[in-house]
């Protein structure tokens, strides 16, 4: 959806934007692999893999078809710069999400955009990047020369607050903060765009990343004293269920998850996109914060809209506060202003 949500975004500035299907194979130690395949041979998947993860995911697969323009699979340093030779562009965008969170990325210094020559005078921004996790997992050893990377971008902002100061300390770089690109889109330009059934449900919906059976406790007792139903969206917990077909494991279409936060009476979610299109969707949400995938992206929330937090049941929550009346102005300001970002950064450097 950020891909999507920028694409689009670039779209209304008078671009044509297309994405790089980066996919790098990923070193592993053998100690790993062997993990690996232990363990996907207990879930029934090892030796079908690629099989699998393509009927888990068609809906998903379907929507990057049809909505998101992409380049062919790039894998290697070398595909990235014949590719850059043979498709001259007006500019270079990295990000957003965890483009530079080490344990994430395998190509990390193709995410500083190193495959591009020194001397090019092409542009490079960054748009929300995110180190993802603090303190951040950028080897020590990398350091400098991502820091020289980031001396060739002609702008550069993140996704959370911390990164700012981070980027500054460590890089020696300044940055601004900016909305993650789903936010760049307002609530009627997702309904029309998508055609989505805005129809109130009546039900909580339930997105979680990482499913617990304290989270769905959880949800059903909440579901009780609302005296509603609940929806649980995590395939996952499915997925990894002994003697579970794959054909039973698909992930919902897009449009499906989108109107499920969009219909909902309330959301409960650890995800913080789960969190984020409540916001944008005007619904009420709990949010539950998922430390393991990165919390500083749920504070800066917090701190920039006035959340609500507050502990239950073992989890630190976050949700609206009382008083709403600022937040969709506030969102409305910010979205502004990182549109701008986006449309100064792009702009031609005046010649001297």
């Amino acid at each position: 959806m950020q891909a999507y949500a920028l694409q689009q975004t670039l779209s209304q500035l008078g671009y044509d934007p297309v994405t790089m299907d980066i996919s790098y194979p990923r070193f592993r130690p053998l100690w790993k692999r062997v993990r690996s395949f232990v363990y996907y041979s207990l879930m029934r998947f090892s030796l079908n893999a690629n099989k699998t993860t393509r009927i888990v995911q068609q809906h998903t697969r379907r929507f990057i078809q049809q909505h998101i323009a992409r380049t062919e699979c790039l894998g290697s340093t070398k595909q990235l710069q014949t590719f850059y030779r043979e498709h001259p562009a007006h500019a270079y965008i990295v990000g957003s999400d965890q483009v530079w969170r080490s344990s994430y990325v395998p190509p990390l210094d193709e995410y500083f955009l190193q495959f591009i020559p020194e001397e090019d005078t092409v542009r490079r921004i960054a748009y929300g990047a995110s180190f993802g996790v603090s303190p951040i997992d950028i080897p020590v050893s990398k350091i400098p020369w991502c820091t020289q990377l980031l001396q060739r971008f002609d702008a550069v902002s993140a996704r959370e607050q911390s990164a700012i100061e981070v980027l500054q300390q460590k890089f020696n770089c300044d940055a601004q903060w900016v909305l993650d690109p789903t936010m760049l889109l307002t609530r009627e330009e997702y309904i029309t765009r998508l055609d989505l059934n805005r129809e109130p449900s009546g039900e909580i919906f339930a997105y979680m990343l990482d499913y617990t059976p304290d989270k769905e406790k959880f949800v059903r007792r909440l579901a009780q004293s609302h005296k509603s139903k609940y929806q649980l969206c995590n395939p996952s917990r499915i997925w990894s269920t002994p003697g579970v077909p794959a054909k039973e494991c698909i992930m919902p279409p897009v449009e499906r998850w989108l109107e499920g936060i969009l219909r909902a009476e309330t959301v409960v979610t650890d995800s913080f996109h789960g969190i984020v299109f409540s916001l944008i969707f005007g619904r009420p949400f709990i949010g539950i914060i998922n430390k393991s995938r990165g919390s500083d992206r749920f504070q800066t929330l917090i701190d920039c809209l006035g959340l609500k937090t507050y502990e239950e049941d073992g989890f630190q929550i976050v949700t609206l506060p009382e008083d709403t009346s600022h937040i969709i102005n506030t969102i409305e300001r910010y979205r502004t202003n990182s549109i701008s970002f986006l449309e100064n950064a792009l702009k031609e450097k005046p010649l001297n």
